[in-house]
């Protein structure tokens, strides 16, 4: 075979690689403009499942106001509820027919949470115009409760329906993720807010003062509801510099936390007393719904944001696609032309085989090195090339796994393969380098050591892989509320430690804290389906002169001991 054959062979294996590149990107931009497709309408679904659980929560204003209707009034009242439930039942509907339209949600499961949304609606309906056929004198405080709370049990389904239709989105468009969060943290608050002001509709029925589950129950809902307050401005800080979110968050602030809020406030106060509110539960969803308006508005402002962001990235992505798919039909146009001139032009073996030793010394160990035919000395060159190769492959492939080997070996004997977190051994390996620059610059430093309460009650009550999932959770949540700069490792059973630079005493005693809450707030999920909660204890220690890493743990350990004997689920600061 001829050199200058050998080298339109080699051109044309060059021309294909080339082709399959071009092909892969196409293929890439190809995906990207899909996945922007498939936004928008995960976008619409995920809308309407926001809906069906507005409509659901509204519905519980008309429940709870025919519930305490006088007899003059209940055939009014009844009928608004009427109206009420073919609002929800409408946008259950509209919901249902959304997901069966497409291919992927028809076969999710979340039909089947719709379904028995619907399904769960009719008991908890029942139970509403069983109270509220009643006569006045005598409907009991107990049946009002269990059908306020019948009701509120339709919500948590709705929940996670619209959980993975906003994963659907987030999937399509990871870039929507904190608007996103934003709309369900605004979703969330609308149903607190409902759910705080049907805490009162037994009271107000029945003329009671508040008792001690009601008053806990409604402290609690103060607190989510405070939270998610302080949660949107976060969230929302992106978009101060829009007037419309400036706008309306202004307007949640004024109508629903200055008013709405305030007057369930004062509802509270009166329930604490005397109990005389004066008003009925009708008379509180005329003057108290309204006021939550403006958290709907400022969910659909997200929204509304969102689907036009979603639809300018369609754009975006349509375009680029066409422009990809051009340029590419170019390139290759341009690449056979440069091919055809070079297989013209250049036919000298030296220069061909010149480019293979400078592109083996440069690197380039993709080149395809042709094989020796013929015994002359373009082909000892040409069988000198393909072993020098071999041989730099050989070495490279030997590097890449000692290095592989060498960065596993590492990681797996400083991790502990239950939690992934730090295990103890590299806890102290990193804890004495810190404590060196912090002893070395006069720097503050803190430790903080705690464990799970009862946690032997836990693997005996649920077995040793529920413990295994709440060390697991409890490692991510620390994980997730701490710093990066924080080390944060297993310190042997339930025990865990944190190792705070540049922090002293008291903001040690604030994170602390702020673990202590997480925990003592979240569920765990457990084998069976069930759910938990634990809490923890925790003990702090600040770095002073003349300590060293081991006495400093030895300090927060005995804080530790302290709130284990102070009844637990408490923080302790080592004095």
């Amino acid at each position: 075979m001829s050199l200058n054959r050998l080298f339109r062979l080699i051109s044309i294996a060059l021309l294909m690689l080339f082709l399959a590149l071009a092909v892969s990107l196409v293929w890439i931009e190809w995906n990207i403009y899909q996945s922007s497709t498939n936004t928008v309408p995960a976008l619409k679904r995920f809308r309407l499942g926001l809906v069906a659980m507005e409509q659901v929560s509204a519905e519980r204003g008309p429940a709870n106001a025919f519930m305490g209707a006088r007899d003059d009034e209940r055939a009014v009242l009844y009928q608004r509820l009427q109206a009420a439930r073919a609002a929800s039942d409408a946008a259950l509907a509209d919901l249902r027919a959304a997901l069966e339209k497409d291919s992927v949600q028809r076969n999710s499961g979340i039909l089947e949470k719709v379904r028995i949304v619907q399904q769960t609606l009719g008991p908890a309906r029942a139970a509403v115009d069983h109270v509220g056929q009643q006569a006045q004198g005598q409907r009991s405080h107990l049946y009002i409760v269990s059908a306020v709370n019948g009701m509120m049990d339709v919500i948590p389904m709705l929940v996670r329906i619209t959980g993975e239709l906003v994963g659907t989105v987030d999937l399509a468009d990871p870039d929507l993720r904190d608007g996103l969060a934003g709309v369900r943290a605004t979703a969330s608050l609308r149903e607190y807010a409902g759910q705080v002001g049907s805490r009162f509709t037994a009271p107000l029925i029945t003329h009671n003062t508040l008792n001690p589950d009601e008053v806990i129950e409604i402290g609690r809902l103060y607190g989510r509801i405070e939270l998610l307050r302080s949660l949107l401005g976060a969230q929302l800080a992106a978009y101060s510099s829009q007037p419309q979110f400036a706008q309306g968050l202004a307007n949640l602030d004024k109508q629903y936390f200055d008013n709405g809020f305030q007057f369930i406030d004062y509802l509270l106060q009166v329930g604490l007393k005397s109990g005389d509110y004066g008003i009925t539960p009708a008379e509180l969803a005329a003057r108290y719904v309204p006021q939550m308006k403006a958290i709907l508005d400022l969910r659909d402002i997200i929204l509304d944001d969102l689907m036009a962001r979603a639809e300018r990235r369609n754009l975006q992505a349509r375009n680029f696609l066409v422009l990809v798919i051009g340029l590419t039909i170019v390139a290759c146009l341009f690449f056979q032309l440069l091919m055809y001139m070079i297989r013209k032009r250049v036919v000298s073996p030296l220069v061909t085989a010149t480019d293979l030793v400078v592109g083996l010394a440069d690197g380039k160990l993709g080149q395809e090195i042709p094989a020796a035919r013929y015994d002359d000395e373009i082909g000892g060159m040409m069988r000198a090339l393909r072993v020098l190769k071999e041989r730099i492959l050989e070495r490279n492939s030997l590097a890449r796994e000692r290095e592989a080997l060498i960065s596993q070996l590492q990681t797996s004997s400083n991790t502990d393969f239950l939690t992934g977190l730090l295990n103890r051994r590299a806890f102290f390996s990193y804890g004495e380098q810190q404590m060196g620059v912090a002893q070395r610059y006069r720097r503050n430093l803190s430790v903080v050591l705690f464990d799970i309460d009862h946690f032997k009650r836990i693997n005996d009550s649920h077995g040793h892989l529920s413990g295994d999932a709440v060390l697991r959770g409890v490692a991510q949540i620390a994980a997730q509320l701490l710093r990066k700069v924080d080390v944060l490792a297993r310190y042997g059973g339930e025990e865990f430690i944190v190792l705070l630079q540049e922090t002293d005493i008291g903001k040690a005693e604030a994170v602390a804290q702020k673990l202590r809450v997480a925990l003592e707030q979240k569920e765990f999920d457990v084998d069976g389906g069930q759910r938990i909660k634990i809490s923890a204890s925790f003990g702090v220690a600040a770095l002073s002169e003349g300590h060293s890493l081991e006495q400093l743990i030895k300090l927060a350990d005995t804080a530790l001991y302290v709130a284990k004997e102070r009844g637990r689920n408490r923080v302790e600061v080592s004095v």
